[in-house]
This record gives C-alpha cells, sequence and structure tokens, in this order.
C-alpha cells in the first residue's frame, strides 16, 4: 500500500464522519436537544443511573454543565476536572457482606498494585465508523511495564507494543500490503501516568519510527482502551453489590473529555473480583481538530457510552481481563456554523455527522499464558 493510499483509507474514513450539507442523519436521533436527562444516564442498573446523576450534576450548579447536548460550557470542564488532575474516585454502596479490600495487603510495597500490572498482555480493537466503514481490527502484543527511572519510573505505566498486526477476523476485506504498514506500529508505545491505586492522571502515545503518522489513531484506540481496562480502586472495602464512580479527564475518540467510569461487583470468587462497567463521557468544549473534517468545523452535540466487563484480581489496578463496548456519536456544523433549515421545521443545514462503535479486549499475565496454552 503507498503512502497515499494510505491516507486516503485512514484519513477520509478516519472518523467515519458521513457529511450531508443538508440534514443530520436519523442515525442521530438520540443526540438531539430534546432528549432528556434521564436518557443521558439510562443504565442497566437504576442505582448507577441516580449515581451517575449525581456525580456529574455534582458540578453542574457551579459550572453550568454538562449540558444535554454533551459538551461543556467554555471553561466549565476546567474547573470540573481540570487537565493532568488524577481521577476522583466517589463509593456509591459498600455493598454485601462479606467484604473485601481491593488494596494491596498492608504489607505490600506502595507500588504493588501498579507493579502487579507488568508483564505481557493481548489487546484486540475493532473501530467501525456507521454502517460503510471500518478501520481494519488489530491484534496488539503489549509488554506493560514502568517507565525509566529518569522519565517518570513507576508514576507511568508503560506498554509497547511489541507487535501489530491484523486480526483474523475482519468486518471488510482489506487493502494489499495493510500488514506491512501495521507492522510499522512496532515499537510505539502507551504511556498512562497512574497513582499507587490505579487513578489516571494523564495518558500519552508514541508512535514508532518509520510508521506513518497517519496510524496515529490506531495507537489512540489502543491506549483509550487500555485506560478503561484500569480499575481506580475503591477506598473502602466491598461486597457483592457494591458501586463506585471514577471521575477521569482523558482524550476519547480524538476529543478531550470528562468520562464518569461506573463500577458495580458483580461476584467475588477467593481473590477474583467481577466487575460490570458502564461509561458516560462529555466533551470538554466544542474545539475540535479531527482530521477528515473541514477547518472551522464545530462540535455541536456529543454523546459516548461504554460498558462491558472486568475480571480484576485483589491488589492490581488493571483488570486481567476485559471487554468493552463503546459508540459515539458527534454532531458537527461545518465552518461558519449551522445554517437555515432548507425547509420549515427541518434540521439546520451545513451539518455533519460521525458515529463510532468499537469493542476492545484485553488479556494479560496469567490469564494470557492460561489461553495460549488452550490454544
Amino acid at each position: 500500500m503507498t503512502r497515499s493510499m494510505l491516507v486516503l483509507a485512514l484519513g477520509a474514513a478516519l472518523l467515519g464522519v458521513a457529511c450531508d450539507d443538508k440534514k443530520t442523519s436519523s442515525d442521530t436521533a438520540h443526540t438531539d436537544a430534546g432528549a432528556t436527562s434521564a436518557d443521558k444516564y439510562a443504565t442497566a442498573d437504576p442505582k448507577l443511573e441516580k449515581a451517575l446523576q449525581e456525580a456529574t450534576d455534582a458540578g453542574a450548579a457551579a459550572d453550568n454543565g454538562p449540558p444535554l447536548n454533551g459538551i461543556f460550557d467554555p471553561g466549565a470542564a476546567d474547573r470540573r476536572h481540570a487537565k493532568g488532575v488524577p481521577t476522583k474516585v466517589d463509593m456509591v454502596s459498600e455493598g454485601s457482606a462479606p467484604q473485601v479490600s481491593l488494596a494491596p495487603a498492608a504489607d505490600a510495597s506502595a507500588d504493588a498494585a501498579r507493579a502487579s500490572s507488568y508483564g505481557p498482555a493481548a489487546l484486540e480493537v475493532a473501530v467501525q465508523m456507521g454502517r460503510r466503514a471500518a478501520l481494519p481490527t488489530l491484534d496488539f502484543g503489549l509488554s506493560l511495564g514502568p517507565a525509566k527511572k529518569d522519565d517518570g519510573g513507576p508514576d507511568w505505566l508503560v506498554a509497547e507494543i511489541k507487535r501489530a498486526t491484523t486480526a483474523k477476523d475482519q468486518v471488510a476485506q482489506l487493502p494489499p500490503g495493510l500488514d506491512k504498514e501495521i507492522a510499522s506500529l512496532d515499537g510505539s508505545t502507551i504511556r498512562i501516568r497512574l497513582s499507587p491505586d490505579g487513578r489516571e492522571s494523564d495518558l500519552q502515545t508514541e508512535l514508532a519510527k518509520g510508521s506513518h503518522p497517519e496510524l496515529e489513531r490506531l495507537v489512540r484506540n489502543a491506549a483509550e482502551a487500555l485506560v478503561f481496562a484500569t480499575v481506580p480502586l475503591p477506598p473502602k472495602p466491598v461486597g457483592a453489590g457494591a458501586q463506585w464512580i471514577a471521575e477521569t479527564r482523558m482524550p476519547l475518540a480524538g476529543l478531550d473529555v470528562i468520562a464518569y467510569r461506573a463500577y458495580r461487583v458483580k461476584s467475588i470468587d477467593g481473590d477474583r473480583i467481577h466487575l460490570t462497567l458502564d461509561v458516560k463521557a462529555y466533551a470538554a468544549s466544542k474545539d475540535t481538530h479531527l482530521q477528515g473534517l473541514p477547518q472551522g468545523s464545530t462540535l455541536e452535540q456529543f454523546d459516548a457510552e461504554s460498558k462491558g466487563e472486568l475480571d480484576l484480581v485483589r491488589g492490581e489496578s488493571l483488570a486481567r481481563k476485559s471487554d468493552m463496548q463503546q459508540e459515539v456519536v458527534m454532531v458537527f456544523s461545518g465552518p461558519g456554523g449551522p445554517q437555515p433549515a432548507q425547509q420549515p421545521g427541518g434540521p439546520p443545514g451545513n451539518m455533519m455527522t460521525a458515529q463510532v462503535q468499537s469493542q476492545a479486549t484485553l488479556v494479560r499475565g496469567e490469564d494470557l499464558r492460561t489461553a495460549l496454552k488452550q490454544h
């Protein structure tokens, strides 16, 4: 695949932006400004729905946000959760007895939860844009460890891509030569700044030398999936049914967002904790510089939801297994902002929509070794 073909395949289709200068897609109906506040928090668990509502509304009085369009007003996101501030954790309920602490043992080192994340991991990421386009489904072989001492040390979890390949199962036929381009990602790194109890405060990616810049979105997709596989540990012992919420400032789908991760303990089996996870995210501002969009475009509506399940071992802050599904819907106005509707009562013109669906599966540590033996 030539460089020009790569730019065309990953640049124009990277976000799956479906442009329509006359009307917005009917697929974005659930992000319409007429949606109710309850719609934004619909989850499988009414208690989590209420907790998410309370968590985001806690700053609403002072910050006047987040509004129904899913985008914070100017400056509100920085007041709510500034960049670089570690993840905030709020307990919702401690669950039923017996309750166990998810933190490392009292006699363990301060870095025990972070150090337990080190070792091999396998991550598969699939991304589809609307109904018409998809990125290649990729398998990443990762090596997890601390940053070098003079580059942040154990405060940074570093995931080095040892091997990047196209997965066996693909949504569509891949262009010839793409395997070689994907392999150029080998040596790329993902860096997550983590507190000893698993709270993120920064996320960075770096492409390997010789890898095309257009492939950076693929590494960022992997980075975002890895963040959702981390678990900010609750401050109290928990039992079955326990719930807590983590508020994180992070990149998501190419945008700066505040994400609310709602964890629920589904079951506890010895040192193994099975968690369900619901995520709601809100864009920090209307400003956007996404590849594939006309310069001067503005984000008008944003809706991002994720859900999945994780297997966590006591004393660790990175799941042994995680399986997450995500859907992001974005509505943009072109340069000059929304234009008058073509028909009375119709949607404004000069609008573009993007709908991104993704799935990410992580397996690491002894669980990965066991899986490899079985195959």
